[in-house]
């Protein structure tokens, strides 16, 4: 299967990023990935001390900013997961959450980011509202996919859960900050995540002045296949999924879990 991670820089304008969005979906329409992903902060990249213009800014997921890629993935059959600022009541903080558009134009599936990105002197909790509910892959005819955000990735019960629960693609959508150690950091633990769960493991980025770039695709190996710089780009691999069966016939990670004296548990917690 083929994937395109587009790597953007995001600005405080959602008309202005709609635009640079659908300019890279377009362009991918006539040899359309399976799935094409974008970064955290597509819709807009957040102000963390304005929480009212974040919630003015704020939309459904069945309004505009996500109407706008139906078409195309409906006319392409291409499933193309956004990140957008989800309205939540009206008035109070809003989601940073992903949807999925599946091949057909529908919506396949949403998660809202369940770990907000208070650490290094930053406070998106004063922004978002944290996700709830439990963790479970999105499901197409080809592949599986676990969908995360961000500082989601230094949590690793999650990716485990959502493997243990089928996914074979775990998928890190990230607006990650710059800062000492932070590339490092970044890439580091997307190949443990391939590695220890025995699964393509996908790091769409934002870049520019804020921003770290360099998106990935990893495989169970924890080889990159395919790595950006820091420029605006859209990167493409083929997956050969049948690899995460051989993976585990070498390192059978999964299997030699000793559920007898840990296991993941308290699904409805996370």
């Amino acid at each position: 299967m083929k994937v395109a991670l587009a790597q953007i820089s995001s600005s405080k304008s959602k008309e202005e990023n709609l635009k640079k969005s659908l300019d890279v979906a377009r362009k991918l329409e006539s040899n359309p990935p399976d799935i094409l992903i974008y970064p955290e902060y597509q819709m807009l990249n957040p102000s963390f001390d304005d929480p009212e213009f974040m919630i003015k800014e704020s939309e459904l997921i069945t309004e505009d900013f996500v109407n706008s890629f139906v078409p195309i993935a409906r006319d392409s059959r291409m499933n193309i997961l956004l990140n957008v600022v989800e309205r939540n009541n009206g008035h109070l903080k809003p989601f940073n959450t992903s949807v999925m558009l599946n091949d057909m134009g529908m919506i396949g599936g949403k998660y809202r980011k369940k770990h907000l990105f208070d650490a290094y002197s930053f406070k998106e909790s004063k922004t978002f509202t944290h996700g709830y509910g439990a963790l479970n892959p999105f499901f197409t005819e080809k592949f599986s996919i676990g969908v995360q955000i961000c500082y989601d990735l230094r949590f690793p019960e999650a990716a485990r859960l959502l493997r243990l629960k089928g996914a074979n693609i775990l998928s890190y959508q990230a607006g990650w900050f710059k800062g000492e150690r932070k590339l490092d950091t970044w890439l580091t633990l997307l190949r443990t995540r391939a590695m220890e769960n025995g699964a393509f493991v996908l790091g769409v980025a934002q870049t520019g002045n804020q921003f770290t770039g360099h998106s990935v695709v990893i495989n169970p190996y924890g080889d990159i296949l395919s790595e950006a710089d820091e420029e605006e780009t859209v990167i493409t691999s083929d997956l050969d999924l049948t690899l995460i069966e051989e993976y585990l016939k070498d390192v059978p990670v999964l299997k030699q879990r000793r559920t007898d004296i840990y296991d993941i548990y308290d699904v409805g917690k996370l």
